[in-house]
């Protein structure tokens, strides 16, 4: 697959699933989250598409989709990551089902990991081409690296 097509498949991945998850309107952008306020998601998908996804989100925006997610039900700060977590897999899921189908083959997708540091998540960004993806919205930023 080319870095075109990957792209466009992620980008149109985190921006309907976005949009119809949390109703956030995602606008692409330039340049990524700096260093700092930011929470930092991982997956990998194994098969015949191997790839290493990265997410970084604004605190913000992580609160926000939690909240459309849980229609609004406080929930405790353990759950939250499970709620996140499906997001993640949501989208990923969703671009790697179109990748299986392209490719004419079968990939899976490991259990997201999410933390507050970089340096807690295993390094796999070993891969010979990267795909970047920043978004703003109303509410934050969401930063998406694709490791492939």
């Amino acid at each position: 697959m080319t870095d075109m097509e990957v792209s466009e498949i992620f980008d149109d991945a985190f921006v309907s699933v976005t949009g119809r998850l949390a109703s956030l309107n995602l606008d692409k952008m330039d340049d990524g989250i700096k260093d700092g306020d930011k929470i930092i998601g991982s997956i990998s998908a194994k098969g015949k598409f191997n790839a290493h996804i990265v997410c970084e989100i604004s605190p913000a925006v992580y609160e926000y989709i939690i909240y459309k997610m849980t229609r609004g039900a406080a929930i405790p700060a353990m759950e939250k990551v499970l709620y996140i977590n499906e997001y993640l897999n949501i989208v990923c899921g969703y671009a790697l089902s179109k990748i299986n189908n392209e490719l004419g083959g079968a990939s899976r997708l490991t259990v997201p990991v999410f933390c507050y540091d970089m340096r807690s998540l295993k390094k796999e960004e070993d891969g010979e081409q990267r795909v970047a993806l920043n978004y703003e919205t109303e509410k934050g930023k969401i930063c998406v690296s694709v490791y492939y």
